[in-house]
């Protein structure tokens, strides 16, 4: 049999590994360096290392973070270890749409233990050297005693992750120096909390956090650090809202960012919202007849680009800052995003400032803090009092190849000093002709699970038919070293990711590779793409049918029954309100008037409900104003409300707080219940009714709320009041607060 060697045990790694011994053809060893398998997913749920907080949402749903042969709801969740494959996920723990890092983890230990034997993977094993010798590779391993042993193989998969290390701020602005500042300097993936990242005893109310750089963790991270400093000023736990209080960010980005949430609208118009990935590769919008597609971006592809993320965002983000909006004509670049739920609202209420430029200098500032120069076109900015920098540079794949020969480096031109494009590959980014006993898996800028499991098929179908399938245009060595050059000099024409037709590729190895299209209740050219929709003989048709049994499902409860419009609903409503209250009542015992005021949505993380109910999301609505009757009597009035929203339920729900403490739930107010997508449309705008009886009033609510994509520029509340004493309706129009 022939052996082949396999690099890593990320996701990449395993499912190569299973690809493979379904063949039953070759001698398989994986070789894991750390002490467990997952990559940048061996996390536990109290997990305080490596890149990822065990709760970081995946940025896509768990359709695209998957394999075909592994249905999500067939994993434990439960338990302290997966210990096997049950039939569906544990009770008393939801499966969201987008899972926890520690639970994508629990899926590669559920896949590893139904389709690899144990002896197959050797963790703490690492392989230091690689070296083509005729048609074998030697390969030399270090065990966890450090004893250096050599094997060879007829193969080698490098799936050792192109995300193998942080991008060291140094390599990405030179003229730094930031050796003997007095505050703390991170890497984004390290970031966890404001009490690591802001030492206790410094007063650091006030003060600055300083972030750059301009792709997705930048806009995750600021978000995140956003959320915990307005959970400060907004929880019913109060012991940091001093330490904390008035804290911004300020986020220096070379380019602009689109903030793209987790749902959008399927349609627009249609009042139904699905996951990002279900509306990014959805069949039904792909012309019939493009091929797949790679690399620079001409003017007219970069708009159509710009106008597809804008109808998705809602606006042209002008609403936001100047630093957010692309510019129109020659000198527009391609649109780069930043998948997060609620950075737009905290740049627009200011707790993140948004600065277009490059950060050049830091230097010691005063009282024990920093200063920074940015370098805005000609203009050079200072922000002094920085507590803390967070520089979100991305991930070098470098330490992943260090291992291979001089002669491999040289067969697929590898080049140090590029570092989104290390190597010229082809074969969708697997293979040089001259190095075809090697195959690399994920090794591009955004590798998706699904791709990964391409590559694996078409490298086991290559090594085992000495086929070798046409070169794309777009692979030419010649193509790609002039995209390297276009990289290294920063042009415009160079998008965030430069192989990002994930649909059209699999669509092309599908073909490649005669594979069987399992659509299961979907039409040939309807709903998303997904691995289990694409099966050879090999495939487990009991875990893929499931997979797109439940996407379909899925679908059909978000484009026709509505399912996550309250998700949209609430993301939506964050931020900063000016408010008018209309009372007409019709007794005089009660009186009619109008209040003028403003309203906040301020995030939280969520609190404990005696319940026992999780919510995933969670706000402080405060407002104030002065209630003028029709008499010409005015008062100032005030109140508050919680809101919350529970994905396992799909419900969004208002709480009161409690009279002794403001910031504290007390009872439900009441659970809104939203119309369908088809009433919605009708209505123009997502509507949702509830209904509360208080002692012996009863209250009717009605919501409208007009979603502009995911943005909500205004919104109306409608309260229908009855009882003994009280016959009055009260109508509330938002208008969204502008800088």
């Amino acid at each position: 049999m022939k052996t082949v060697c396999i690099v890593g045990a990320g996701p990449a790694g395993l499912v190569a590994a299973k690809t493979f011994l379904q063949t039953g053809k070759v001698d398989i060893s994986v070789y894991e360096k750390n002490s467990r398998i997952g990559g940048i997913w061996a996390l536990d749920q109290n997990s305080t290392g490596g890149f990822l907080s065990p709760y970081t949402p995946t940025n896509l749903s768990r359709f695209t973070v998957g394999f075909s042969d592994l249905d999500w709801k067939s994993v434990d969740f439960h338990s302290d270890q997966a210990n096997g494959v049950q039939n569906g996920a544990s009770e008393g723990i939801h499966l969201p749409m987008f899972p926890k890092a520690w639970m994508a983890n629990r899926y590669l230990e559920t896949y590893r233990k139904k389709y690899i034997p144990d002896e197959v993977i050797k963790c703490n094993h690492q392989v230091v050297k690689a070296a083509r010798d005729s048609d074998k590779w030697t390969i030399t391993i270090k065990d966890e005693q450090s004893r250096e042993t050599s094997r060879q193989f007829d193969y080698l998969i490098m799936a050792s992750g192109f995300f193998a290390s942080p991008r060291l701020m140094k390599r990405n602005v030179p003229d730094l120096t930031t050796a003997e500042l007095p505050i703390e300097i991170i890497h984004s993936s390290t970031f966890r909390s404001l009490n690591n990242l802001l030492p206790e005893g410094k007063d650091v109310s006030g003060k600055t956090i300083l972030m750059f750089g301009g792709g997705n963790s930048s806009g995750e991270t600021a978000a995140s650090v956003a959320l915990q400093l307005s959970n400060a000023q907004w929880s019913p736990d109060t012991s940091s809202a001093n330490r904390f209080k008035d804290c911004k960010i300020v986020h220096v980005t070379p380019r602009p960012l689109y903030a793209l949430p987790h749902f959008h609208e399927h349609e627009e118009g249609s009042r139904s919202y699905i996951p990002l990935d279900f509306r990014l590769y959805d069949f039904g919008r792909r012309p019939r007849g493009l091929g797949s597609y790679a690399g620079r971006q001409s003017k007219e592809v970069r708009n159509i680009v710009h106008g597809a993320i804008q109808s998705m965002v809602g606006s042209d983000q002008s609403d936001l800052s100047e630093a957010l909006v692309s510019r129109k004509g020659e000198g527009r670049g391609s649109g780069y995003v930043a998948i997060t739920e609620s950075y737009a609202e905290y740049v627009r209420s200011g707790l993140i400032e948004v600065v277009s430029g490059r950060v050049t200098g830091l230097s010691t500032g005063k009282d024990g803090f920093a200063s920074a120069t940015v370098k805005k076109g000609e203009e050079e900015l200072q922000y002094d009092d920085i507590a803390a920098v967070i520089y979100a540079t991305g991930f070098t794949p470098e330490p992943a190849l260090d291992m291979l020969d001089d002669s491999t480096k040289a067969a697929v031109k590898h080049d140090t000093n590029s570092l989104r494009l290390p190597m010229i590959l082809e074969q969708w980014q697997t293979m040089s002709r001259d190095a075809p006993s090697v195959s690399f898996l994920g090794f591009y800028e955004g590798p998706y699970w699904p791709m990964m499991e391409m590559q694996a098929r078409l490298t086991a179908e290559r090594w085992m038919s000495d086929k070798i399938a046409e070169r794309r245009s777009y692979e030419m060595d010649e193509e790609l070293l002039k995209l390297r050059r276009g990289m290294q000099d920063r042009d415009i024409d160079v998008p965030q990711f430069w192989f990002s037709d994930y649909l059209g590729y699999l669509e092309d190895i599908a073909s490649e590779l005669n594979l069987e299209r399992n659509d299961n209740g979907f039409e040939e050219r309807g709903g998303c793409v997904s691995p289990a929709r694409y099966v050879s003989p090999q495939t487990n048709r009991v875990e893929a049918d499931a997979i797109v049994e439940g996407l379909h499902k899925i679908w059909q409860d978000c484009t026709v029954n509505g399912k996550y419009v309250p998700r949209a609903a609430m993301r939506a409503m964050q931020g900063h309100w000016n408010i008018n209250r209309r009372i007409e009542s019709a007794r005089s015992t009660f009186p009619s008037g109008t209040l003028e005021g403003t309203a906040s949505f301020h995030p939280r993380m969520p609190t404990l409900d005696k319940s026992g109910t999780t919510f995933d999301l969670e706000y402080l609505y405060v407002e104030s104003g002065t209630f003028t009757t029709t008499t010409g009597f005015s008062m100032t009035a005030s109140r508050r409300y919680v809101y919350r929203y529970s994905e396992a339920e799909d419900s969004l729900s208002v709480w009161f707080v409690k009279p002794d403490n403001n910031l504290e739930v007390d009872y439900l107010f009441h659970n809104l219940e939203f119309v369908k997508p088809k009433e919605a449309r009708k209505a123009g705008a997502s509507v949702a009714k509830a209904d509360h009886l208080c002692v012996d009033d009863m209250y009717w609510t009605e919501y409208r709320l007009p979603l502009k994509g995911v943005t909500l520029p205004e919104f109306e509340i409608k309260h229908t009041v009855k009882g003994p004493d009280k016959d009055y309706v009260a109508t509330t129009r938002y208008q969204r607060q502008r800088k």
